[in-house]
């Protein structure tokens, strides 16, 4: 389960908040950071529930994915103001100058931050 959590996380924080804003848009602020993370949200469950209606799917992926599928599915039935609240969090820790708004910098930050984290997570489950 907690491999799950650490994947879907690496696979939200590469993508996000870099695809949040478009090509030619300089700052992300909340109500498209949190719009961006719901739609995510919505797409990862269609992807998500195609792949587990593919035949010949390997016991291991399927588990994976299940466990994965979970994850969305909570968040998706949490009640808007709490699932807000998670997600205000999450843009406070990205917007690190405090101006209300994620800027290209803070997203490139971010993005190297939890690739250099979810990379040392992931080589330390490897050598367990």
């Amino acid at each position: 389960m907690r491999t799950l959590v650490l994947a879907a996380m690496l696979l939200a924080a590469l993508w996000l908040p870099a695809r949040a804003a478009e090509p030619d848009q300089d700052r992300i602020s909340f109500a498209q950071y949190r719009d961006w993370r719901v739609d995510f949200i919505a797409q990862r469950q269609r992807q998500i529930a195609a792949q587990l209606a593919a035949d010949g799917l390997a016991t291991a992926d399927r588990d994976r994915l299940t466990r994965e599928k979970s994850y969305y599915d909570r968040q998706a039935a949490m009640p808007a103001d709490q699932r807000d609240r998670m997600f205000q969090a999450r843009f406070e820790l990205i917007d690190t100058n405090h101006d209300g708004a994620i800027d290209r910098a803070e997203r490139s930050a971010w993005h190297d931050k939890q690739q250099a984290r979810y990379r040392h997570q992931a080589s330390a489950e490897t050598r367990r």
